[in-house]
């Protein structure tokens, strides 16, 4: 058994380098130790990963099956009709959607998630608007034009993030992206009820979310000073 010689810690013959330190382990004495086998193998790793992906994915599905069966049950047997299950139904199944995908999708989990659970709230509302009320399409009206925006725009901070850009700027970008969604959200409202076209609470909120962001823009410009960084601690 060796030690390293820089933090004096115990490491086994199978290291390269020092877990703690990350000193590289040179011990000229031991012939055996390019022949020993990790401890741990990349392959049995990747295979408990797989693994606990797949028993984890199963218990969610279990657990989201049994509220999709007993829903509906319970409402045949208090109601002898199908009422509110109608609409718990699909929530569970979309819940369901978005509880699934970060837990079975391995590679650019976040953008694919986003994508997947877009695409299922597609889905969900449509649902909702047949279910509920389905001689007024509020769905087309109001649900595409915004939840299309939201989707640009999550994928928009994505791209930007996966660039390294200075954070502070993906924040202040963050604020006036949901400035314009609240303006979006009233006009879209306010167009569907056929009401004149003013915006009453989106504007002050718009115009909040722009001046938070040219302070953070601000606060990203002067931290880029040495000595004012020092004295802000960033």
């Amino acid at each position: 058994m060796s030690y390293c010689v820089n933090c004096g810690v115990e490491l086994d013959s199978s290291l390269t380098k020092c877990p703690l330190c990350a000193t590289p382990v040179i011990n000229p004495n031991d012939k055996t130790e390019e022949k020993s086998i990790p401890t741990y193998p990349v392959e049995y790793m990747q295979d408990i990963v797989k693994k606990m992906r797949f028993m984890s994915a199963n218990l969610v599905s279990v657990i989201f099956l049994t509220g999709l069966v007993l829903c509906p049950f319970c409402n045949y047997v208090i109601s002898e009709k199908l009422t509110w299950s109608r609409y718990a139904m699909p929530s569970i199944l979309f819940a369901w959607c978005c509880a699934i995908t970060p837990i079975i999708i391995r590679k650019k989990t976040f953008l694919k998630c986003i994508i997947i659970d877009f695409i299922a709230a597609f889905i969900y509302l449509a649902a909702m608007n047949a279910i509920t009320t389905p001689n007024i399409n509020w769905f087309v009206s109001i649900c595409v034009p915004i939840l299309l925006y939201l989707l640009g725009s999550f994928i928009l901070m994505y791209s930007l993030s996966a660039k390294k850009i200075n954070v502070m700027y993906i924040i202040s970008l963050s604020f006036v992206l949901a400035g314009i969604f609240c303006m979006m959200t009233e006009y879209f409202l306010r167009k569907f009820r056929f009401l004149a076209m003013e915006f009453v609470w989106s504007v002050p909120v718009l115009i909040s979310c722009i001046g938070i962001a040219l302070l953070l823009v601000v606060i990203a410009r002067l931290s880029k000073i040495s000595e004012i960084r020092k004295r802000l601690h960033i």
